[in-house]
């Protein structure tokens, strides 16, 4: 009841409010984490063919879980309480991208330990010259991830933060003296991210863009003031921007191409460099400013970088998909990651990833999934397609976003658009799509590990790319629906 009491509040002020902030997260790439084997023998699925079931629109019979004593049927009644203070979330934040305009609300850290007031806009963030220790950024009224982090040359850079958490403090107090914003999602489709630095000499920087970094590198200055400004990817004109200058440092920062088209990286200091590095959305791993490219194995996991060194993420077209497979939930993160074999290395590939939605009861640790669904109808009375159960005895599913019906054309559109913000009930929601795949490749018996880190895993955590509108219905990742309307 305290949790549903919790989600309930959370949601009207979520009304209230028109939108609040994206879920607090913090991004790093360096997990180094991988899951045991499993057996692969399994029970038959399941598809719950009671007579006095629900049909979906092709007439096959709905499952649904049955009550039996007075502890499920309040403990159903809770769920379909915290769905639908979910729901009522969704709802508002639904509104608030239609009658709001989207900006960034940035705070920094000051060296007495306190937080400068709000900055909204692209208003100068002030230290009283005093400079800063770490910064958070939140995203607010559009869709996607504003993603950041700090530098100092005593510590290098910090882990990547992400929609409002702060970035790391350095144990020795050191100063911001440069810093990185990017986006992902939909948000980085619409519009770039400018910024600009004060320097404690005086020195007033140019703006730089997307990923780039904005101070100063090993030069003994630090930042002491800075503005953020988004602009749209579809304005028209010329930027109102002097990029020149925008980071005082021995030499260029960041990524560039060589003449065979593979990334090489110049660090701001002018020491060699070996790690991962990005250029805006592209992730690459540089050993000697030199990109890899091929499988390689870096931190505990197999990747593949083409030919100009990008890391791929989706590795299905280029290895098939071929179980048996590991899925590992990061609830903290709300990212899945599939992995597959390589041989007696165990689970290390990482296949695929998807966005999901977990909720505060998700349980955590390792379980085998016993049985699966076409289509379910959940307690708050509305339907999910392609889930698949947990774990036995656990009323916790994998499964798709909302319907309102068994049909794929009553779609509760705004379950689509804050997938991996707004919190689930417990079930592991995914895109349409991504259910499905999880439902047809992963046979009964597969192994699920469910874990809270701050790293969303071997990948960056995937985002929306772009929004539907309050009056679709239907998944455009969803291939049943997607052919039904020539898409």
């Amino acid at each position: 009841m305290n949790k549903f009491i919790r989600r309930s509040a959370a949601a009207l002020l979520a009304v209230s409010l028109l939108f609040g902030q994206s879920i607090t997260a913090l991004a790093d790439q360096d997990d180094s984490n991988s899951g045991p084997a499993f057996a692969t023998q399994a029970p038959q699925e399941t598809g719950g063919q009671a007579a006095e079931q629900p049909t979906d629109n092709q007439g096959n019979a709905v499952s649904q879980d049955p009550i039996t004593n007075q502890a499920d049927a309040e403990s159903a009644a809770a769920q379909a309480a915290a769905e639908e203070a979910a729901a009522a979330e969704e709802a508002a934040r639904q509104a608030a991208i239609v009658a709001n305009t989207p900006y960034l609300q940035i705070q920094v850290l000051k060296p007495d330990m306190t937080w400068t007031p709000p900055v909204v806009g692209d208003d100068f963030v002030q230290t009283d010259g005093m400079g800063f220790r770490s910064i958070g950024i939140y995203l607010n009224n559009i869709v996607g991830n504003v993603i950041y982090r700090t530098y100092s040359s005593a510590n290098g850079w910090t882990q990547w933060a992400m929609n409002g958490d702060h970035t790391a403090l350095w144990d020795d107090g050191s100063l911001v003296e440069a810093f990185q914003i990017r986006f992902s999602g939909f948000v980085g489709n619409k519009f770039d991210v400018y910024y600009c630095s004060v320097l404690s000499d005086g020195s007033e920087l140019g703006w730089t863009r997307n990923g780039s970094a904005s101070g100063a590198m090993a030069v003994g200055k630090y930042i002491t003031s800075f503005r953020v400004s988004l602009w749209g990817k579809e304005t028209e004109g010329a930027i109102p921007y002097n990029t020149d200058h925008p980071l005082d440092s021995a030499t260029n920062d960041g990524v560039s191409f060589g003449e065979n088209g593979v990334a090489v990286f110049s660090s701001g200091t002018g020491a060699p460099y070996t790690g991962w590095g990005w250029n805006d959305r592209d992730r690459y791993y540089f050993v000697d400013n030199q990109a890899v490219t091929g499988w390689q194995y870096v931190d505990g996991y197999k990747y593949y970088f083409d030919e100009t060194g990008k890391v791929v993420s989706d590795l299905e077209p280029l290895i098939g998909a071929n179980g048996p497979y590991l899925i590992r939930i990061n609830k903290q993160m709300n990212t899945t990651t599939v992995y597959v074999q390589d041989g007696a290395n165990g689970f290390i590939i990482p296949l695929k990833t998807f966005l999901c939605s977990t909720g505060d009861d998700t349980p955590t640790g390792t379980f085998k999934t016993p049985e699966k669904y076409r289509w379910r109808l959940m307690n708050s009375g509305v339907y999910c397609q392609y889930a698949t159960r947990l774990g036995p005895g656990l009323s916790f599913l994998l499964h798709s976003i909302i319907y309102e019906s068994p049909n794929v054309n009553t779609l509760k559109p705004e379950t689509y658009n804050f997938l991996g913000v707004v919190r689930s009930a417990g079930c592991i929601r995914y895109l349409s799509s991504d259910a499905k795949w999880i439902y047809d490749h992963c046979s009964i018996g597969t192994t699920i590990e469910v874990y809270n880190s701050p790293i969303p895993g071997p990948y960056e955590r995937p985002a929306i790319e772009q929004i539907i509108s309050s009056d679709q219905h239907w998944d455009p990742s969803d291939p049943v629906a997607a052919a039904e309307h020539q898409q």
